[in-house]
């Protein structure tokens, strides 16, 4: 039987900036299990790489900004090649939506200025937002950025969380006990699992969301901005390969065992959306696609904090697709509260886990 100081369940994104920034406060002992092959196999490797800080909360908003403004300043002791390839977004809205509320940061911008870089994008009669300084971020850099000279352990299922007088005291992983003083569940649309004997009652909500690569197009520079277009009709796309990254923006729910599966009928959604914002490109055939897992909250909202009920168990899940564009932010927080019992960043008690206390399982899986 084996004991360590902390213990972090899930070896993805939230689990890896939350080992980091303990680390960068002196706690060494850690123990990150994996219950996968590698590190960041599920989510945290199966995302499009987009750095767009536009999001409608303005929590998970101010932690973007912040974790940007880490990446583009990090020094070299944290990641020897730049994280961010700044080819610019833009980010469209429908006319007379609520967008603007999440773009103070972008400069206006029209549809011409997208078609001066693609020309077969839709001429429509959407509002635009031109961010310079985003564009992609070297994910995988950035994941081994902050699992830099940390314990990795993988192949290692954790059953369940043992508990000693409500407080967590260890875990099960198949017939091996590994015991802590303090536990992180950050395995995103695994956590459900964990949450019994919980202040929480199942409350996350794994959903699925496929990408797909273009075969090669002729006229596609590969440092062409990323293209966001928000509302109903969500759509997205950016250069990779050859041709063109795009996302139909599905967001079905689905039990995460089986969120790498792919929908035989999404080939048809990617299709039709891509026919409606580059009509031009609507016979543009398909050279890779995946799909990979985002989790999120009844709110959409993080869960990043101390469990309401147990003691020395903390949570850093549901991150909802931000995962890499707020790593940065989700550590320092969860850090905080880890090491000093509180945490005064402007954000923290809008992710707090005891918001969720009464809020019914989740049923739809």
């Amino acid at each position: 039987m084996s004991a360590h100081q902390v213990i972090i369940i899930g070896a993805g994104i939230a689990g890896a900036s939350t080992a980091w920034a303990l680390r960068q406060a002196g706690v060494n002992d850690i123990l990150i299990l994996e219950q996968g092959a590698q590190a960041g196999m599920h989510s945290t490797s199966r995302n499009a790489a987009i750095l767009r800080t536009s999001i409608k909360q303005p929590a998970l908003q101010r932690m973007a900004r912040e974790s940007a403004e880490f990446y583009r300043s990090a020094p070299t002791s944290f990641a020897e090649q730049p994280l961010i390839d700044a080819v610019g977004l833009f980010v469209t809205a429908d006319k007379h939506s609520n967008a603007q509320n999440g773009m103070s940061s972008a400069a206006n911008s029209s549809v011409a200025e997208i078609r001066a870089h693609y020309p077969d994008f839709l001429d429509a009669d959407v509002d635009v937002w031109h961010f310079s300084d985003e564009g992609t971020l070297d994910i995988h850099g950035l994941l081994q950025a902050f699992l830099k000279g940390q314990t990795v352990r993988t192949h290692c299922k954790v059953d369940e969380i043992i508990y000693n007088n409500d407080s967590a005291c260890g875990v099960r992983c198949g017939d091996e006990i590994i015991n802590a003083q303090q536990i992180v569940v950050a395995n995103g649309g695994w956590a459900n699992h964990l949450c019994s004997d919980t202040g929480l009652n199942q409350p996350f909500s794994p959903r699925r969301r496929h990408l797909m690569v273009s075969s090669p197009i002729e006229h596609i520079d590969q440092q062409l901005p990323v293209v966001w277009c928000t509302g109903d009709n969500e759509f997205y796309f950016r250069p990779e390969s050859g041709g063109l990254l795009i996302s139909a923006c599905d967001h079905e729910l689905v039990n995460p065992r089986y969120g790498e599966n792919i929908d035989p009928n999404i080939i048809e959604n990617i299709a039709a959306k891509t026919g409606h914002w580059l009509p031009g490109l609507s016979d543009t055939q398909p050279q890779h696609l995946w799909s990979g897992l985002r989790t999120f909250s009844p709110d959409h909202n993080f869960i990043v904090g101390p469990d309401p009920h147990k003691g020395n168990l903390f949570w850093a899940t549901g991150l909802a697709g931000h995962g890499m564009t707020t790593a940065y932010s989700v550590g320092q927080i969860l850090g905080a509260w880890m090491c000093d019992k509180k945490c005064t960043h402007p954000s923290a008690n809008d992710l707090l886990p005891q918001r969720l206390v009464d809020v019914p399982r989740f049923a739809g899986i």
